[in-house]
Order: structure tokens, then sequence, then C-alpha cells
């Protein structure tokens, strides 16, 4: 039976009891996460169904959740469409793995957008817990075991990086929730612990974009910080920030010099060129989407770019990439999904953005949003489905801890 009324609390407890179950155990083992996800996700829809009226009253708070829902149904759309076996079938499972969770996240998103509940300081202090373990397991790695690029569990550092800032960004906007009059001094001490995390991963863009998303997300925050907190949290940023950079010189030095290399020899095409690789894919996924402007099969996008390289051997760099992506996250959904996926995912971008100033501000989902969409601009979150469950629920939590709830229930 559809019914207006508050939905019964019960709901909402279990599902984000899964969600901070999924949250806490992601970093160390995104199966695990996935699947708990997965049941939180269907315990909304259930809601959802039950109090259809009651979630539909305010239909601006469901447009977040339609983007989502929209972006995951592209994504599986399309793979119905075009799916065949073959070398490409990993390109087509990616899609379908990621599809899947944002749809999952879209009624998530819908419970939590319109939480009576106040949950907001054990939430918090979830993920600060989560941040702790993290960070500690990732520091470990780094200098106790010298792994040369921190990987967590999983098989590429730049997976882990981008999952790690993803959790760090709602960490350090949980600790500034914190009741506690040395908050600030935890706040300077958990940026260095979490940058340096993000150093060990070796990821260049993770490097540059974390301290920078933080010190934006601080300057938005008009909540809890006065401008005088602002101005001695963005200065104790960078006196950290070179802090780490002397710490961890001989690291930052050795990935600055890869990408130099990398520049003086963006001639030779034979060779193993990150950078160089970047923009040829960037050049060939316009192309090939270009000629497909309403979508196309991920084999014929490598049978288009393949004679792009025949004619053109210094974009030879992209070949080894025709089963992965093409390492933009708008540039791939136009050379695959075409004109509407773009404007779907732009939609998506813009709508994240927009919540973060709507029903006030919310410092953590915006520099979610604006690291979801810098990463992107180098590599494709959307294709990895770790990636996607964590930033996922980064929003998600973003939303509840920013979200504040009376002892009535109802949001002030």
């Amino acid at each position: 039976m559809l019914t207006n009324k508050t939905p019964h609390p019960a709901f909402s407890y279990l599902i984000f009891l899964g969600c901070a179950i999924a949250f806490c155990s992601t970093p160390f083992d995104s199966h695990l996460g996935k699947d708990i996800f997965y049941i939180s996700s269907y315990i909304a829809l259930l809601s959802f169904i039950i109090n259809f009226k009651f979630y539909t009253k305010d239909c601006k708070k469901l447009i977040l959740p339609a983007l989502f829902l929209l972006a995951g149904l592209a994504s599986v759309l399309w793979v119905a469409y075009f799916k065949q076996p073959g070398d490409y079938i990993n390109i087509y499972r990616a899609y379908t793995s990621s599809g899947k969770l944002q749809i999952a996240t879209a009624f998530i998103l819908a419970i939590a957008i319109n939480n009576r509940i106040n949950i907001r300081e054990n939430l918090a202090i979830i993920v600060i817990l989560t941040g702790i373990a993290m960070n500690a397991y990732a520091i470990y790695q780094g200098i106790w075991l010298k792994a040369e690029r921190v990987e967590l569990n999983f098989d590429r550092a730049t997976a882990a990086a981008y999952i790690i800032t993803a959790i760090n960004l709602v960490v350090m906007y949980a600790v500034l929730t914190l009741k506690n009059r040395y908050r600030f001094y935890i706040y300077a001490i958990a940026f260095l612990l979490t940058y340096a995390s993000i150093i060990l991963t070796a990821t260049r863009a993770a490097m540059l974009v974390y301290p920078i998303a933080l010190g934006m997300s601080i300057f938005i925050n008009k909540d809890s910080l006065t401008f005088k907190n602002k101005v001695t949290l963005s200065l104790s940023l960078a006196a950290i920030f070179t802090l780490c950079f002397f710490i961890f010189r001989s690291e930052i030095t050795q990935r600055v010099d890869n990408l130099k290399t990398d520049l003086q020899l963006s001639d030779q095409p034979q060779r193993e060129n990150s950078i160089i690789s970047r923009l040829s894919m960037q050049k060939v996924g316009m192309q090939a989407g270009n000629i497909a402007p309403l979508g196309q099969s991920a084999e014929h996008r490598a049978t288009e770019i393949t004679t792009m390289v025949n004619q053109n051997p210094l974009l030879s760099g992209v070949l080894p990439y025709l089963t992965v992506h093409m390492h933009n996250e708008l540039v791939e959904t136009y050379s695959i999904k075409g004109a509407w996926g773009v404007v779907i995912l732009l939609a998506l971008y813009i709508g994240l953005i927009h919540y973060s100033f709507s029903y006030g501000r919310n410092p953590a989902l915006f520099s979610v949003a604006l690291t979801l969409f810098a990463y992107g601009c180098s590599d494709v979150l959307f294709f990895s489905s770790e990636a996607t469950i964590v930033f996922c629920l980064a929003i998600i939590f973003s939303i509840l801890i920013c979200k504040k709830v009376d002892k009535t229930g109802i949001q002030p």
C-alpha cells in the first residue's frame, strides 16, 4: 500500500547500516562492500515503493537520484544493445557493473536526501574510524612494506589513490563536525596522514587534486567555520603541504622526472608514455565519437581508431587501451555512447555541484564532486566498479553527514 506518511525509521536504519558496512569494508574487500551495498539498495527500493507518495512530494529532491538512475540506465542499455563476445567483453562487463551501482545509488540517495532520522554524529565516527584504518594500512604498505606504489588490496595504484581520496574527503569534513575544542589540530594531523597516503600511491593527479579540493571545501564552508578559522586552516594546509614535499621529496621528484621524460620522448610512439598516450586517446576518442555521434560498439570504435593509427603511427600509444578505455570520462563516453551519453554525464556533474549549494552548503559533497570531475579528465572512474562504489558511497555519506536533523526529525 502506497502511503505519504513518514517512512518507518527501520528502513533508514537498515539502509544506512548497510552503507556504513560497505563504506568500511570496500577499501579492504570491494566484493563484500559491493554485495552489502546492493542489499542496502534493495531495501531502499522497497522503502521507495511503499512510501512512494512521501518521497515524491518534493520533486526537486529527486533530481539528483534521477540523474544517477539515468546515468546507470544509459550504461546498462548501451551494453544490452551492443554487447557481444570477444576481446572487448571486459568493457561491457565493466559498464554493466558500474551502471548497476549507479542505479543502486539512485534509490539510496532518494532515501538519504529525504532522511529524517538523526544519525549524523554516529556516521561521522564511523567515517573517521574507517579513515584511520585505511590510511594506516596505506602508510604501512608504503613505509614498512616498502611498496613502490601503494595499492591497498587492489591491482592498480591509481584506483587506490581515487578510493583513498574519496574516503578522505568525507573523513576530513567529519573531523570538522566533531564537538571537540581540538578539532582544528586533529584536522591538521589528519591532513598530514591522509596526504601521505595519497603521495605513497605515486599518483600525480591525486597529489594535485586532493589538497585543492580540500582547500575549496574549506572556503565554501559557512556552517562550522568562521573566516578566521578558514584562514588558519588554509595556512595550516599550505604548511603541511610543504612539509610533505620535504618528507616525500624522493617520491614526488621521481614522478615529476617521469613526467618530464614522457614529454621529452613524445616523438617515440614505440615507447610506453602515459602522458602522450592520454593525449592521443583524447584525440582519437573525439574523432571516433564524431564518426558515430549516437553511439557505437567497443568493437567498431576499435576498428575506427586502428585505422587512424595506421594513418598516423604517432598515435600508436592508444592501441594497448582499445580493450579498456580512453582515459578521459567525457571522451570515453562520447566515443561509445555518443552525444546523448555526454549530456547525461555533464548533467550528473552539474547536478552534484548544484546540490552542494542547495538546501544549505555541503562542502563535503562539493569536494567529492569536484574530485570526481577532475579525475575524470585523466581517467574513467565510472569504468571501475571499485571507484564507482566508493565515490557513490562518498556522495551518500556527504549528504547524510552534512544533513541537519533535530530531535523531532524535522530539518531546520
